[in-house]
């Protein structure tokens, strides 16, 4: 014998299929008379509900509700708060926040120095809370190794956050950001430019910004060559003696403090002195400089580790994948308006 619909009941009733649904799963969108005639109906019809069917529908209901789904962001910053303390670090995450979250995402912060905390245990905690993806964020001091259990994620970084194991990743392009910066200099002007740059960014970049001006010298007369400093820490008196030495008509570099730094010195900025900033967004957006899209790197590699999760697409690449993001010249505060 054939099972009583929905439709059959609405035709008994007089009203529609939706108001029989409502009625039947007590929703409390119909009034209570019309309910309790729709629910004398069914009962007459010999009507029963298809368990799987109502198990489907809750499903879907569910989902509707749209719970994100988990990324796992790893902060192995010596700060636990480092992402949202440091003003040149939180646009990456406020990138891939955004981005997450468009996608139906969102990211949880795990901090890899937390006491008691071993990689073993973190990869249980990661695949024990269902997350699928990770990533791996840049970090002060660097991550040289990270030994998780990747034949269970999909795992992207960025910056050059990890050496071991080589991950696709997402980094600023180094060379053209440079190069961008002193044509740029070059067409302003200026004539002595001086990279006056930390050694953890020199390595970060793997000294790219060395050997992008020591090719750019090549295209510019001798006597306007400059010797770079690369400072750890930072030196007051080798920074005056190099400034003495190289008399540089800007200084580029990555540090907030380079202004303080040239004041100490006896310079004013920008009158006797210019500065310009290799990553401006989130650290010093005034200066002249190159914007690094920091924000667009941190939503990039959450579009990339996404779609390797809905691909299933586990475990480490065979061969791993770089994409460089250029940056773009911004002109600010710190340069002279004219030389």
């Amino acid at each position: 014998m054939p099972k009583t619909s929905l439709q059959q009941i609405a035709k008994a009733a007089g009203v529609s299929r939706m108001t029989v649904s409502c009625a039947l799963r007590k929703t409390g969108r119909v009034n209570t008379s019309t309910a309790r005639k729709i629910r004398r109906i069914a009962q007459e019809l010999g009507y029963s509900p298809d368990a799987r069917m109502a198990e489907t529908m809750l499903h879907v209901r569910n989902s509707k509700k749209k719970e994100l789904l988990p990324l796992a962001w790893l902060n192995g910053n010596r700060e636990r708060h480092a992402w949202r303390t440091y003003d040149w670090l939180s646009p990456y995450m406020e990138g891939a926040t955004q981005r997450a979250a468009e996608l139906g995402y969102r990211l949880n912060e795990f901090w890899l120095r937390e006491p008691g905390m071993t990689e073993a245990r973190l990869s249980s905690i990661i695949a024990n809370r269902g997350i699928r993806g990770v990533i791996v964020t840049p970090s002060i001091p660097s991550m040289t190794h990270l030994r998780l259990d990747w034949g269970q994620f999909s795992s992207m970084s960025f910056e050059n956050a990890i050496l071991i194991p080589r991950l696709d990743r997402i980094a600023p392009d180094y060379y053209y950001n440079m190069m961008l910066a002193l044509k740029m200099l070059r067409r302003l002007g200026y004539k002595r430019l001086g990279l006056c740059l930390q050694q953890l960014e020199a390595r970060r970049s793997h000294h790219i910004y060395q050997a992008a001006l020591r090719l750019f010298h090549e295209s510019i007369p001798k006597t306007d060559w400059t010797a770079p400093l690369i400072f750890r820490p930072f030196d007051p008196k080798k920074f005056r003696r190099w400034l003495a030495t190289e008399k540089p008509d800007v200084v580029i570099g990555h540090h907030s403090k380079m202004p303080e730094w040239l004041a100490e010195a006896g310079y004013k900025v920008p009158q006797d002195i210019s500065v310009v900033h290799l990553a401006l967004d989130g650290d010093c957006s005034d200066w002249a400089g190159v914007w690094q899209q920091k924000s667009h790197i941190g939503a990039e590699v959450v579009d990339r580790v996404v779609s390797m999760v809905q691909n299933s697409k586990i475990g480490l690449p065979t061969i791993p994948t770089e994409t460089l993001v250029p940056g773009s010249w911004r002109n600010g505060k710190t340069l002279r308006s004219k030389l």
